[in-house]
């Protein structure tokens, strides 16, 4: 499905109600992206969220496989783009130096997506949250934009709100779903399949709604 971008904010997302009262409130929806250069679909006003399903990628799978137990405990911190590769490498320890390439590609894969969603919110701080711990009820997150990407053995079901129609994304999966701050939040929740899974969640510190274009 290919959308045209619209410049939305919290705004005038709550003006967006059909002038036929007997209509009822605009439909939302969630929707499967076929590439990355996609991500623009969140600013159109029929649309709460947008997903892209991906293949694993082996360097990162074999990371995780020798990876030290301390890489998948909670962790969390709030840093500008020019400071995350090393708040990363602070995080994502190594049991060998011959792992050092493994983790340059997580880190790198971990560095991109940060990227879309700066070119989708407002702010200059960012919020990193891995391995946290996740809703497992359905629930609409309480900020504008929160994105979700899934490395290992973590399930997100979504829906619009009060919907029975459920759909979910595993690994590899990325997420970017609209909150509270927005008429129409997407409800998600998770289910963690191994007690060793990965899986980060990114958001404005600012807690803003989308850039205005």
């Amino acid at each position: 499905m290919t959308l045209r971008p619209t410049v939305v904010s919290p705004a005038n997302m709550r003006n967006l109600k059909p002038r036929n009262k007997q209509a009822g409130p605009e439909k939302r929806m969630v929707i499967d992206l076929k590439n990355a250069s996609q991500w623009r679909a969140i600013h159109d006003p029929a649309v709460n969220g947008v997903v892209l399903r991906r293949r694993p990628i082996r360097a990162i799978e074999t990371y995780f496989n020798e990876a030290p137990d301390e890489v998948f405990q909670p962790h969390e911190f709030t840093c500008a783009q020019s400071r995350l590769r090393t708040e990363l490498e602070k995080h994502l320890l190594l049991k060998s130096e011959e792992d050092e390439l493994r983790r340059k590609f997580l880190i790198n894969d971990i560095t991109n997506w940060s990227r879309v969603l700066i070119t989708q919110a407002r702010s200059r701080d960012y919020r990193f949250a891995f391995c946290s711990e996740l809703p497992q009820k359905f629930q609409s997150d309480a900020g504008a934009l929160k994105m979700i990407v899934t490395y290992r053995a973590m399930e997100i079901t979504f829906r619009q709100p009060k919907d029975s129609d459920e759909r979910s994304f595993s690994p590899y999966g990325v997420a970017l779903f609209r909150g509270q701050s927005y008429e129409a939040p997407v409800e998600w929740q998770a289910q963690r399949k191994e007690e060793q899974a990965f899986y980060l969640t990114i958001e404005s510190a600012l807690k803003r709604g989308l850039r205005g274009r």
